[in-house]
């Protein structure tokens, strides 16, 4: 499974970063996720998301965004009376089509893949932490839609939920969907 991430990992990011057309743009973006689990009763895990995009312009209403981030997913719940939280850390690939019916405003929506890089629960109040990583599956995939606010050029403003479409746990007869709002800022470095 290594290997494989490695692979995935090393062929996005050369597509990422090959050489960029007329059309193009690459940049960086990041921000908070506000996380649950279908299958638990809890509070949302705030938690951060962030990397890199591909802007790619088709036309000059729709453009095509490959990304490569970071996700803090999961989930707080109480269990025998201690409040615990289940964080679930990914390497997400989301492939998103962007609508602009104006200059300064879009809609998106595409898949995500995702692989598990960590899975630990850990009691809030103290430093006990368990590693949970064999309890998940390694991969997911979800449905992506979300809004932006092109604020200028370079700086987008974003709001994104991610609805997962295939179980993250194995061993449970419970269905598990990772869910998480996102809210961000994008900087778009290189414009051609």
């Amino acid at each position: 499974m290594k290997k494989v991430t490695m692979v995935l990992s090393v062929a996005v990011i050369s597509f990422l970063f090959s050489s960029v057309s007329a059309q193009q743009a690459i940049g960086i973006k990041g921000g908070v996720n506000i996380a649950s689990l279908s299958g638990f009763e809890g509070r949302s895990r705030i938690s951060a998301h962030g990397g890199v995009f591909l802007h790619h312009t088709i036309n000059k209403n729709w453009c095509f965004q490959p990304e490569l981030l970071y996700s803090g997913e999961g989930q707080r719940y109480i269990s025998g009376g201690v409040e615990r939280t289940l964080a679930l850390s990914y390497l997400q690939l989301p492939l998103m089509i962007q609508y602009y019916p104006a200059p300064q405003v879009y809609f998106e929506a595409g898949p995500q893949f995702g692989l598990l890089l960590s899975a630990n629960d850990k009691v809030d109040d103290y430093e006990e932490q368990i590693n949970a990583k064999d309890d998940f599956t390694q991969a997911q995939v979800a449905l992506g839609l979300g809004i932006g606010y092109k604020a200028s050029e370079q700086l987008i403003l974003y709001g994104r939920y991610n609805f997962g479409l295939t179980d993250v746990t194995r061993f449970d007869n419970i269905v598990d969907h990772s869910n998480v709002g996102q809210i961000g800022v994008a900087i778009r470095l290189k414009h051609h």
